[in-house]
């Protein structure tokens, strides 16, 4: 059993599009040797008072500019990864890793929506250099190894759900 205060609170989203390939984006904030292993779903803290779905709304927009989702479903479990201790500067060594209850989101719009600097958002908080839709078999590769196993799962739990699309 984890200890929940030490996980910080998160959500994260898995957005299929209508070819049910997987949005993901790369990370311009952190230094890795590989370069290929920066891409990531979309994800982040859930602010005090606020539901798991209201943030992960909020998290998705303000790192995407995505407005038009459809929420398919929400994850049965949270999901908890351990950060590295090289990254606890990083959260101010209040956290050792996320716990995370995912969504997978259908995005209903056009690509033109994408915008990596939102307008209530600015440059110094972007989260991606660039994006992409990409299939669900090709995504655990191109992970940060911390998170893998986060990722197999919620690729596992949502694999289902593809065959719905058409009838969203």
């Amino acid at each position: 059993m984890k200890d929940d205060e030490l996980y910080r609170p998160c959500v994260g989203a898995m957005i299929i599009n209508e070819d049910n390939k997987v949005w993901l984006g790369k990370r311009i904030n952190i230094v890795h040797p590989e370069a290929n292993l920066l891409w990531q779903m979309p994800q982040g803290g859930i602010d005090p008072g606020e539901s798991p779905e209201e943030a992960v709304y909020r998290e998705v927009y303000e790192e995407t500019g995505i407005k038009n989702l459809k929420t398919i479903c929400m994850s049965d479990y949270w999901y908890y990864y351990d950060i590295p201790s090289a990254m606890y500067e990083k959260v101010k060594g209040k956290y050792i890793g996320q716990r995370q209850k995912w969504f997978l989101l259908f995005h209903d719009g056009d690509d033109d929506e994408i915008n990596l600097i939102p307008e209530n958002n600015n440059e110094l908080h972007q989260e991606f250099s660039e994006w992409k839709w990409e299939l669900r078999e090709n995504i655990v590769h191109q992970v940060i190894n911390f998170k893998r196993e986060t990722y197999l799962k919620v690729l596992e739990e949502f694999k289902d759900y593809n065959i719905f699309i058409n009838q969203i």
